[in-house]
């Protein structure tokens, strides 16, 4: 059984929760906070490639940082309230 999280007007005018967002959907409001995370990381890390997803890591909805090249500077234990995973992603074998 899934147990939502806000209220079933999240997201309709904005003005029943300030203009909240829509926590429902978990997973799409931590694209937004992971979009708001590159902006802040990729000025500071100009030469590493950087993509956010959200995962579940033992249960508990994170934010997983993938990087390509050098490790990234700046990077927080937690963003938004939610932590931050790091992983390494290899480049692929050249042809």
């Amino acid at each position: 059984m899934v147990h939502s999280l806000g209220s079933r007007t999240s997201g309709v005018d904005g003005s029943s929760e300030g203009g909240r967002i829509n926590t429902i959907d978990i997973p799409g409001a931590l694209v937004l906070y992971g979009v708001a995370l590159l902006q802040a990381l990729q000025p500071k890390n100009p030469k590493v490639k950087l993509s956010v997803a959200p995962v579940k890591v033992e249960g508990i909805w994170c934010l997983e940082l993938s990087y390509q090249g050098d490790s990234p500077a700046g990077v927080p234990e937690t963003w938004r309230g939610r932590r931050v995973v790091l992983k390494k992603i290899e480049p692929p074998p050249s042809a």
